[in-house]
């Protein structure tokens, strides 16, 4: 009878700490961008690290990035302000193309790249600070109430 109370216990506190968490009765919703890995001091000489469908990804503090598909390496460079550094990236594969959301300096980016001929097809200025954005009909929303259409 005892662990029966002290389940029934556990269970309440749950429920409510659940409730009190999502007062609304709603989960929050998680945004498609996974972080990339970093490797290195923030204020060091660091890299992101990650991987897609099409290979595996490095980029540099400075925004330079290669991609490695089967044995070959392919090069690419992101938007960075002159004497900045990223200091966060995340990624998404959307419609075979990579999005890139990155903070570098003062500013913060969105950089859609074709991965098959590693174009740059649209890069987007964005407020630094930013929480990843959620997707809500063919459009990334941020937190602070920015839309970039993906169509």
């Amino acid at each position: 009878m005892k662990s029966f109370f002290l389940f029934c216990l556990a269970l309440v506190v749950t429920v409510c700490a659940t409730a009190a968490a999502h007062p609304n009765g709603a989960l929050e919703e998680l945004s498609p961008f996974a972080e990339a890995k970093r490797i290195g001091e923030l204020n060091a000489r660091h890299f992101y690290l990650f991987q897609t469908s099409v290979g595996n990804y490095t980029i540099s503090q400075n925004g330079l990035g290669e991609v490695y598909v089967g044995n070959r390496k392919k090069y690419f460079s992101l938007k960075v302000g002159a004497g900045s550094r990223l200091e966060r990236v995340y990624f998404f594969e959307y419609e075979g193309d990579l999005l890139l959301l990155y903070e570098a300096g003062a500013s913060g980016y969105l950089l859609r790249l074709d991965q098959g001929t590693r174009k740059v097809k649209r890069v987007t200025a964005i407020a630094e600070h930013f929480e990843p954005p959620l997707m809500k009909d063919q459009a990334l929303v941020f937190n602070d109430g920015t839309v970039v259409p993906l169509s």
